[in-house]
């Protein structure tokens, strides 16, 4: 039987940006059989793989468990998007197998990441003992990814339909890796589960996949939405030539085929570092190149606000696992948010969730106030534990419990709050007491192998952690992919004592908390919090709503 890892990449020639991808195979019996499946010749180094438009070359590597897998690199999927081609789409010039496929969708906000698999970052190489294709690829990122002049000349959204792309390679070419592409599941972190998110709202990838797992991020995601996507791009062609005075689509579309892709990257960083810590603030009121709505076209990868589709069911009903960790927002610690707490502290209208739609100051003022009472009375600056609290649950946790909420009428959502703080998590620097002190991330490093230091140089020697972080690690590992092969999660126990995951209820809320020990649990996760952030938004937000 054959496991696979795919992973498509970026290569920057000068200033041509190549679409390429990466694949990862393992074989767990014999050369012949494997080439059965994926129609090979054997190489000296590794396989040989014929595809539609070439033969491929692979490399060899091994598992914890001994599973020799073979890596297969730097291969085109695309035109490059480069010239004229910048800011389009993109394009390019059936053996039955039945190895379920696992699309992972990397995170970055937006604006960085790879899916290149190293064990640097994140490595393939827990998937490759579960009898699993994985499949992990690049979409262009920050201005070039989702840049929008909020019209038809450059509508946003390329970064999603550069996914959409990467998804129909899937089904046309991972049979000959050993992949069935009726058998796929999508699956990311952060941006890339909004991604994720949004995938499930675009008709452009219905039924290119049959099962979701979203982790830490949803299209309702505060940060995973551009609202002012016109100011943004002309703003980003200020910091690219001071001089530029277009006032048109057609002139900055112009302006920026000519400028080079250096000089973007440039400007887009320096736009974000212009304002005192932006990453902090963009958190919160969305990032600067992030998913929009579209105007409508027949491109267009979305035209009508996610929440609104989310409520009516207007979205590819597939089964769901999505959840978040325990405190997302000690992420933030990496770096010093300390002027945020002075904001919210002098200006607590600044706390009222720009998609309550609030116009009046008065009554925003009046918001803010009971927003700053009900998380840190006693005040944002004398209380980090309470600071940390609320952007999790503002940034984090009230929108992916609502998005269950919204889809669980219509399809299985299966919940989750990931609360483990062991060793294998690697979270050394972000913990603070009265907090739930699990990171953003965190639970990557369950489910992914990975360097961490010159003392524990691999996760995947298990010997290295405590038995309960093998524990954790073994029960995510068969959570994710018995749900991607049978649609259901579960873990490998023996089946007379197989564990449950109830989905969401409509009239009740069910989640799982990932611990030690796997625990259903009735009620929201943080259920106070959540539900002071519902009420608020029914007594006084004005929809329609977008992100939540």
């Amino acid at each position: 039987m054959i496991s696979l890892a795919v992973s498509f990449i970026f290569l920057q020639v000068n200033n041509n940006i190549l679409i390429l991808f990466y694949i990862y195979i393992v074989i767990k019996k014999t050369y012949e059989y494997a080439c059965f499946y994926v129609d090979c010749q054997l190489l000296v180094s590794g396989l040989l793989i014929q595809l539609p438009d070439g033969r491929v070359e692979g490399t060899t590597d091994t598992t914890r468990a001994g599973t020799t897998y073979h890596s297969f690199l730097a291969m085109r999927y695309a035109e490059p998007p480069i010239g004229q081609l910048r800011f389009q789409n993109l394009t390019s010039t059936p053996i039955e197998s039945d190895l379920t496929v696992m699309v992972w969708i990397h995170g970055g906000g937006f604006i960085q990441g790879a899916g290149y698999m190293n064990e640097g970052g994140v490595g393939p190489k827990f998937f490759m003992d579960e009898d699993v294709v994985l499949v992990a690829f690049n979409y262009r990122l920050g201005p070039f990814g989702f840049l929008s002049t909020g019209d038809k000349r450059i509508p946003g959204n390329l970064g999603l339909k550069d996914q959409v792309f990467a998804l129909k390679w899937v089904q046309q070419n991972i049979k000959y890796f050993g992949g069935d592409p009726n058998k796929v599941t999508i699956f990311g972190q952060s941006a890339g589960s909004s991604s994720v998110s949004y995938q499930l709202l675009s008709s452009q990838s219905e039924g290119l996949y049959r099962a979701a797992i979203l982790e830490s991020g949803t299209a309702l995601s505060p940060w995973a939405y551009q609202r002012y996507e016109r100011d943004i791009s002309f703003l980003t062609a200020k910091y690219i030539d001071p001089d530029f005075n277009g006032t048109t689509s057609d002139d900055l579309l112009d302006f920026l085929n000519t400028a080079s892709a250096d000089s973007i990257d440039k400007a887009s960083a320096e736009l974000n570092s212009h304002y005192e810590n932006a990453s902090n603030y963009q958190i919160s009121k969305g990032f600067f190149y992030a998913p929009v709505i579209e105007v409508s076209h027949n491109d267009a990868f979305l035209t009508k606000p996610q929440y609104g589709l989310f409520e009516n069911g207007t979205f590819n009903k597939v089964p769901i696992i999505m959840g978040m960790n325990a405190e997302e927002s000690l992420a933030l610690l990496s770096g010093d948010p300390s002027y945020l707490w002075k904001i919210y502290d002098s200006q607590p209208e600044v706390l009222v969730p720009f998609d309550m739609h609030i116009e009046n100051e008065e009554l925003k003022k009046s918001i803010g106030s009971k927003i700053k009472d009900f998380f840190a009375a006693e005040g944002f600056e004398n209380s980090l534990a309470n600071s940390i609290k609320y952007h999790s649950v503002h940034d984090f946790d009230k929108a992916g419990i609502k998005q269950a909420q919204l889809i669980s009428a219509y399809t299985s959502v299966y919940f989750y709050n990931f609360v483990y703080s062991g060793v294998m998590g690697n979270n050394i620097n972000n913990k603070l007491n009265g907090t739930g002190n699990v990171t953003h991330s965190e639970e990557l490093n369950y489910i992914f192998s990975k360097w961490y230091s010159n003392e524990i140089p691999d996760n995947t020697d298990l010997s290295y952690f405590p038995k309960s972080d093998k524990v954790v690690h073994d029960n995510l590992m068969a959570l994710w992919t018995n749900f991607a092969k049978n649609l259901v999660p579960t873990t490998n126990v023996n089946k007379s004592e197989a564990f449950q995951w109830d989905p969401v209820d409509p009239e009740e809320f069910k989640y799982l908390e990932i611990g030690e020990q796997l625990l259903m649990k009735k009620g929201y996760p943080k259920s106070e919090k959540y539900i002071f952030w519902d009420q608020l938004y029914t007594d006084y937000a004005v929809p329609p709503f977008d992100t939540f």
